[in-house]
């Protein structure tokens, strides 16, 4: 069955995240030094009118190795929150297209701080900070482009 991805044209908040994602996640530690690159794919569509699913498929998660997330979110306005076995989000837009989210991961044991800016319609960055017992554990650029558009 299609995914609902909506109106490419939508202004409504979060509708920048529909579609088909291909990327790479960099890894470095705390002192800002190169770890590890792993290839990233996300399927981001419309449940409902107020709730989006995330489908995330690390190959090599840091520390973890292949994991598939799959998150039900809930949209209230500009803000957003999930949670399940494996995490709890919560999010905000602060612009049409710039979103942060804190994520306490069940999986890597952190804190999960993320800065999403879409470059273009079909580029998006996310700048990510991992704490671990109060402490920076790593940070991760990850780069994505849009391969199946709303």
């Amino acid at each position: 069955m299609p995914q609902s991805y909506g109106s490419p044209s939508s202004t409504r908040s979060y509708q920048c995240f529909m579609g088909r994602w291909e990327g790479a996640c960099k890894t470095f530690d705390a002192q800002g030094n190169f770890i590890e690159s792993s290839a990233v794919h996300m399927d981001v569509y419309w449940v409902d009118e107020n709730t989006w699913h995330l489908h995330e498929d690390f190959e090599n998660l840091y520390e973890v190795g292949k994991t598939v997330f799959h998150t039900d979110i809930q949209v209230n306005g500009k803000t957003c929150f999930a949670e399940n076995d494996m995490l709890r989000i919560e999010g905000a837009e602060l612009t049409p297209y710039n979103y942060v989210f804190t994520i306490w991961s069940n999986i890597s044991k952190t804190i999960v701080y993320n800065n999403h800016y879409f470059l273009d319609p079909n580029t998006r960055r996310i700048i990510t900070h991992k704490v671990r017992d109060g402490k920076t554990h790593i940070f991760q650029i990850q780069d994505f482009a849009r391969v199946v558009q709303p």
